[in-house]
């Protein structure tokens, strides 16, 4: 029972959000047509009405750029009428005169909008300019329908025809465009591995860890900082710089890469990185606190060579209107350095690493203006 009756309560509220939907936003190209008017006719009322509505939206972007900002003016399809007697080219161009009045205002308001500051005072300025923009267009209007006899001074109908229309072509439509910057960043975080090659099989053990990292793009062009810690042991001892390391002793491997790497595929789905760079490993025991291992270390350093496969997870298909270079990837990477130490050991490691991450370029925005030429058909009217 009370669930029936909170149904019939919000019944109204229902039907009214609903009611809202059916709109029709300003078009250059689509022009009034009498099947747009949908509100019941007004008993005893000769004539049209028209409800309009004028509002902006602002969409972040991130951290380093400005928001993007869009204005929009709209019609009320369900509130607004045409009487059975008013059914006629002119009504529609009277109609559509006020409309096109209504979007000059809106672009004028987008303007201004766009001149603001996005700091902590921004939502309560553009209150104030959406306020004082709706108060000068309500005047505007209030003096359109009362020179032109709500649409029955034809002469005049027609002069604000074509003085609108130049507004129009005079106040250019600040398009909202998105623009990926040249510099990105992304992260990732992983497992991975290594493997020795040649004699160095003999002396290490294929170690396993943790692998992260860094990467700064620009444009094409990657930066790899990508630290790696692995945990292992010792195949066999050997001696190294008047220092001896015991066999099966567990040892803490600490690599690091620093690389630059090409983007060379970078469809929707996946993104291929060659990369050519620099390899340190650093070789300590696992147990600091033995006695017997005070004072080892082991510092390698050679080049190394590289590739990296991303596989982009979600829709990442470019859009026109919403330029956004971000997404979360799944990596998987290999990389092979030489490690050369005189006679000590030689041969190489090849270095596996799977892991999750993310990468963003910096969005920004800008506003193209594009002027607008109305068609006019005035000759038509009668």
């Amino acid at each position: 029972m009370n669930r029936l009756l909170l149904v019939l309560l919000l019944s109204p509220l229902l039907g009214s959000a609903q009611a809202t939907i059916d709109t029709l936003h300003w078009s250059a190209t689509r022009r009034l047509q009498l099947t747009d008017f949908h509100s019941p006719i007004q008993p005893g009322l000769g004539g049209s009405d028209f409800h309009y509505q004028i509002g902006y939206e602002v969409r972040p972007t991130s951290v380093w750029s400005q928001p993007a900002i869009d204005a929009f003016c709209l019609m009320f399809r369900n509130l607004s009428w045409v009487s059975e007697t008013a059914r006629n080219e002119r009504t529609l161009a009277y109609n559509q005169v006020l409309f096109d009045l209504v979007e000059v205002y809106t672009r004028l308001m987008k303007a201004k909008l766009i001149a603001l500051r996005a700091d902590r005072h921004f939502k309560q300025q553009a209150t104030q300019i959406e306020y004082l923009t709706n108060a000068e267009l309500g005047a505007e209007v209030n003096r359109f329908r009362a020179e032109t006899g709500g649409g029955d001074d034809l002469p005049i109908l027609k002069q604000w025809q074509l003085k609108v229309a130049q507004r129009l072509y005079d106040t250019p439509d600040l398009v909202t465009t998105f623009l990926s910057s040249k510099v990105g960043f992304g992260m990732f975080l992983g497992v991975g591995g290594f493997l020795p090659t040649g004699p160095l099989t003999q002396t290490f053990n294929p170690a396993a860890g943790v692998a992260f990292g860094l990467d700064v793009t620009f444009r094409r062009t990657v930066l790899l900082l990508h630290p790696t810690l692995y945990n292992g042991t010792l195949q066999s001892g050997f001696s190294h710089g008047n220092q001896t390391w015991a066999e099966n002793m567990k040892v803490t491997s600490s690599l690091f890469e620093v690389g630059f790497g090409r983007i060379l595929t970078n469809s929707p789905h996946r993104r291929l990185i060659p990369y050519i760079g620099y390899r340190l490993l650093d070789l300590a025991p696992r147990d600091q606190n033995d006695e017997r291992y005070k004072g080892l270390s082991l510092l390698n350093h050679a080049p190394t060579a590289g590739l990296i496969l991303d596989i982009k997870l979600g829709n990442n298909t470019p859009r026109a209107d919403h330029a956004e270079d971000s997404f979360w990837f799944v990596r998987t990477k290999v990389s092979y350095s030489p490690l050369l130490s005189g006679d000590t050991f030689s041969g190489g490691l090849i270095n596996l690493q799977v892991g999750i991450g993310g990468f963003s370029r910096v969005r920004k925005v800008t506003y193209k203006p594009e002027r607008t030429l109305i068609p006019l058909q005035s000759t038509t009217l009668n």
